[in-house]
């Protein structure tokens, strides 16, 4: 197999899952493309814990124990959404992965090996909801891939936006 061959074998749609509603719309619509391009899907959950507060001695979300239980509970939500969805898209291979980390540079680097990154944004409504939020727009300016931003549902339409 040549490298660009191996290369094609392991693109996915990579989708961030955070178990909110914008990460479900993100979620189905991640096992929507994968689907229609033929590819696997990499379903991510990221614990964010502040740095600063793990370098403290003796402060309470420092601890090892807990730090595993948090990415733990990470992963089971991440199974939970992704068994809600995946019925629907029988043909898909999931793969799942819960770190700890910042969202955004953890779905950047794993968008090396993807075809495409499908976050959700949750929107704030009027003119500021016309702004993505943090993550989304980091991933937006940095990712290797072509990203797709899953917005709340439109007021007046009741369905999902993707930008």
């Amino acid at each position: 197999m040549s490298a660009g061959a191996d290369q094609a074998a392991t693109r996915q749609v990579v989708v961030g899952v955070d178990g909110s509603e914008g990460g479900r719309r993100a979620l189905r619509w991640a096992f929507q493309e994968a689907s229609f391009r033929g590819v696997g899907l990499k379903a991510i959950g990221v614990v964010q814990i502040h740095l600063v507060a793990l370098s403290v001695p003796g402060y309470p979300y420092a601890d090892e124990t807990y730090i595993n239980e948090l990415v733990a509970s990470t992963r089971e939500t991440v199974v939970a959404e992704v068994s809600a969805v995946q019925p629907d898209f029988p043909s898909v291979e999931v793969e799942i992965e819960a770190v700890m980390g910042a969202a955004a540079e953890t779905l950047v680097e794993a968008s090396r090996s993807a075809e495409l990154l499908v976050v959700g944004s949750r929107g704030r409504g009027g003119f500021s909801g016309l702004l993505l939020g943090s993550v989304s727009q980091q991933v937006v300016s940095h990712a290797h891939v072509p990203v797709l931003v899953v917005r709340p549902r439109h007021p007046d339409k009741g369905t999902a936006q993707a930008i």
